[in-house]
């Protein structure tokens, strides 16, 4: 949602020693009061669009549910480990969206169609960051699971 999480998170959990838990449930509230505010300002204006914002309310709502589950069975550390892996991969990302804006403001020249490469370069590595943040977290979640219904059964 773009309220400063990315950086946040981490920051409260490496600067401040906030364990992650904590560290995410602070930008949750700074990301509901930041959501708040700036949709009423925007709702003032008319310039709300319900469907989106039914839309994004099922992800969350969907995203709310799993995240509360994974904190549950996914160790910190792999927490920290998805964060990182995330912003390494989004900074590979971030290199390749790079050529667009410096053409934009007219530092280097470009052709249309390398452009257009480098931003879909740009989206396919951010998809593939989400991808593979969501791939380690529901792996340890499914794992963290079996192995607890392992150790009930065998009790």
């Amino acid at each position: 949602i773009a309220v400063g999480g990315f950086i946040g998170v981490p920051g409260l959990m490496y600067i401040v020693g906030a364990t992650s838990i904590v560290a995410s449930a602070t930008e949750l509230v700074i990301a509901f009061v930041m959501g708040l505010g700036g949709t009423l300002i925007w709702a003032y204006y008319g310039m709300v669009d319900i469907r989106l914002v039914l839309l994004i309310l099922a992800g969350s709502l969907f995203g709310v549910q799993l995240g509360a589950i994974g904190t549950t069975y996914v160790k910190e550390y792999m927490i920290k480990y998805v964060m990182a892996t995330i912003m390494l991969i989004v900074a590979v990302s971030r290199f390749f969206a790079l050529p667009k804006y410096l053409n934009q403001l007219q530092l280097i020249s470009l052709q249309e169609s390398w452009i257009g490469l480098m931003t879909t370069a740009s989206f396919a590595i951010m998809c593939l960051a989400l991808l593979i943040g969501a791939s380690i977290i529901l792996f340890s979640l499914f794992k963290a699971r079996r192995l607890e219904k392992l150790s009930s059964v065998s009790v």
